[in-house]
């Protein structure tokens, strides 16, 4: 998977191309980087650990990838997290 920038500051993974992730999708990724399990970041965002866990397998088929730390490592580099 490679990173492109189509203009200064809107970095696009090739895997998502017009399909950016949801705000919610972006705060459990946020969470998992902070070391969060699937149920302490259900227990933050009000919602149980297997939504969480529908959300990361939902964001790892967009990316391409079923690997948490691949998911995190992607996000970071692409800026859609920090």
């Amino acid at each position: 998977m490679t990173v492109r920038y189509v203009f200064e500051g809107a970095p696009v993974v090739d895997g998502l191309l017009g399909t950016p992730l949801s705000a919610r999708e972006v705060e459990v990724l946020q969470l998992v980087a902070e070391g969060y399990s699937n149920g302490e970041a259900g227990r933050e965002l009000g919602l149980s650990a297997f939504t969480i866990k529908a959300h990361l397998a939902r964001i790892g088929r967009r990316l391409g990838s079923g690997d948490r730390a691949h998911l995190v490592a992607l996000a970071m580099r692409t800026r859609t997290i920090s």
